[in-house]
């Protein structure tokens, strides 16, 4: 399963990643996904839960305290990031 990743947020010692696919919460949220960004693959994150404290109609935020540093810093010149259930080669 690949679902396009819409914004990525860090906010008190956690990243909060934003999606509008409801297939997202189909899967076991704390199993391994795997990020990639314009077809290449960035890192995998572990422990992924839906957020208790972020709540917007219509969209799902996973909340991680993996560092994703180097994500957040690149995201807005990125065209394509998408977390995947499984690794994939692009």
């Amino acid at each position: 399963m690949i679902i396009p990743l819409l914004d990525i947020v860090f906010q008190n010692d956690r990243y909060y990643l934003l999606f509008d696919d409801e297939r997202i919460l189909e899967t076991s949220v704390s199993k391994e996904w795997y990020l990639y960004a314009d077809g290449n693959y960035v890192c995998s994150i572990d422990n992924c839960k839906v957020s208790e404290l972020l709540k917007v109609p219509g969209k799902i935020f996973l909340e991680t305290r993996e560092n994703l540093n180097q994500l957040e810093n690149s995201f807005r010149r990125l065209k394509n990031v998408m977390l995947s259930s499984d690794k994939i080669n692009l």
